[in-house]
């Protein structure tokens, strides 16, 4: 393990921050060099299988349960170069190791391909709301415009004291996060809080179908539809149901204008945009018999990608517990 420039069929090992992550150095980015936060292995004879085996073996379980027992840290995770030249490697024969590298290789192609046909479905999707309402910056189709706050009532949400563990421990309100947002309908978060850390903190519960935009930091523009009861942390403006707008139109409007916030989004090491920002865009009124016959093509395109969906799961689950056999 060696800190220099990198070569080609380098392998990257974070060592600091996000612990494990793994990249296999290409042609393609050449030349470069790296932190302390990376680790160098490289392999002196540059064995193309063995080099696919070993980062398999640095992604199973084996290793990250190695990593849980070694790292240091506080604010950030660390793991020594020291550390990283004590795993035990395993090395079985070139003829297992491409029995291995196939296998595994063929059950990531088919999750890619099935990520890659959920995304064509959401490019399909902005496609028809381009086709069925215009550019919403050009209103191609004259429709009433007004200010998004004019015709929705806004609100955000806040984050319980950590130095409060009763707000959270043991909590049964969802609490979502500015970086939970892109998962697109939103029925679960990874936090909860408690009925306490809700009355004693800013955060307040949403209701159904509200669209929820992230304001703070690298989410700034991303959008969901919350679709069970849920609170949110201050760097969500939650757009709140009414007569005027179907959600899943909001929600395709707010995606076309991603570009548009974080254009506008100020501040240096977190940039953001404010609830003043989204309440002054201006937001076409189409009729709502369209936005209907619109989120009846939308919810087809759903139907599709759930399946897709349920099969990358299963393909996930056969791929996670293929690198158990062969590394635990």
């Amino acid at each position: 393990m060696i800190r220099s420039q990198l070569q080609e069929k380098d392998l990257l090992f974070s060592i600091a921050g996000a612990l494990g992550r793994i990249y296999i150095v290409e042609k393609s980015v050449l030349p470069a060099n790296t932190n302390q936060a990376l680790a160098i292995i490289r392999l002196s004879d540059k064995q193309d299988l063995f080099l696919l085996f070993l980062s398999y073996f640095l992604n199973s379980n084996t290793i990250k349960r190695q990593i849980e027992k070694d790292k240091v840290g506080v604010a950030q995770f660390n793991l020594s170069l020291g550390q990283i030249k004590d795993f035990i490697i395993p090395i079985p024969s070139i003829a297992e190791q491409q029995h291995i590298v196939s296998e595994l290789d063929l059950l990531s192609s088919i999750i890619e391909k099935k990520k890659a046909q959920l995304k064509e479905y959401d490019q399909l999707a902005q496609s028809i709301f381009y086709d069925m309402f215009g550019d919403p910056v050009t209103n191609e189709k004259g429709w009433e415009v007004k200010k998004l706050g004019e015709v929705c009532e806004t609100t955000s949400g806040g984050t319980p004291s950590k130095s409060h563990p009763e707000y959270y421990e043991g909590g049964i309100i969802p609490w979502l996060r500015s970086g939970e947002v892109s998962q697109g309908f939103i029925y679960n978060t990874e936090f909860c809080i408690t009925e306490e850390g809700l009355r004693c903190s800013s955060a307040k519960m949403i209701p159904v179908d509200s669209v929820a935009i992230a304001m703070y930091g690298a989410t700034v523009g991303q959008v969901g539809i919350i679709k069970s009861p849920m609170c949110t942390n201050q760097a969500i403006c939650s757009i709140l149901p009414n007569d005027i707008f179907i959600p899943i139109f909001l929600y395709h409007f707010l995606l076309s204008k991603k570009s548009d916030f974080l254009k506008v989004a100020v501040g240096g090491a977190q940039p953001n945009i404010s609830q003043t920002v989204i309440k002054q865009t201006d937001i076409g009124i189409p009729p709502l018999s369209l936005q209907q016959s619109f989120a009846s093509k939308i919810e087809s395109i759903e139907r599709q990608k759930a399946l897709i969906q349920q099969s990358i799961t299963e393909a996930e689950t056969l791929f996670n517990s293929r690198m158990d056999y062969y590394f635990n």
